[in-house]
């Protein structure tokens, strides 16, 4: 029996088992975290949704250039898991009814540090 590491590539076409967390408590828009987690499921992949904080929704002391959304891994993802999370937060964004919040950004973190990953935007 061969052991393949962790953190092998899966099969061309198939993304690997990754815990995925979509987490909206920062920010106050349950609707689209729930798009992308829903969109990240379609693709097979393990998602845990946290909605967004009851405190979170209202805060308008600053000007926030994030979505409140961040997306976090648990470690860093293949190129393939990677393209399939920025093609469903891309589609998430652009079916967004505000244009001004079309145009934010949302980070993939490393687990629940700070450390981005990569951030994703409409223009890819």
């Amino acid at each position: 029996m061969t052991r393949t590491a962790p953190h092998a590539a899966a099969p061309r076409g198939i993304l690997r088992r990754m815990q995925i967390v979509v987490d909206g408590s920062a920010g106050g828009e349950a609707a689209f975290a729930a798009a992308v987690a829903g969109g990240l499921r379609e693709r097979g992949l393990d998602v845990e949704l946290r909605p967004p904080k009851g405190g979170s929704m209202f805060d308008t002391a600053v000007h926030l250039v994030s979505s409140g959304l961040v997306v976090r891994v648990a470690e860093r993802p293949d190129r393939e898991t990677l393209e399939a999370i920025q093609q469903v937060v891309r589609d998430a964004l652009q079916h967004h009814p505000s244009l001004r919040r079309r145009t934010r950004t949302v980070p993939v973190h490393l687990g629940e540090s700070a450390r981005v990953l990569e951030w994703i935007d409409v223009f890819g």
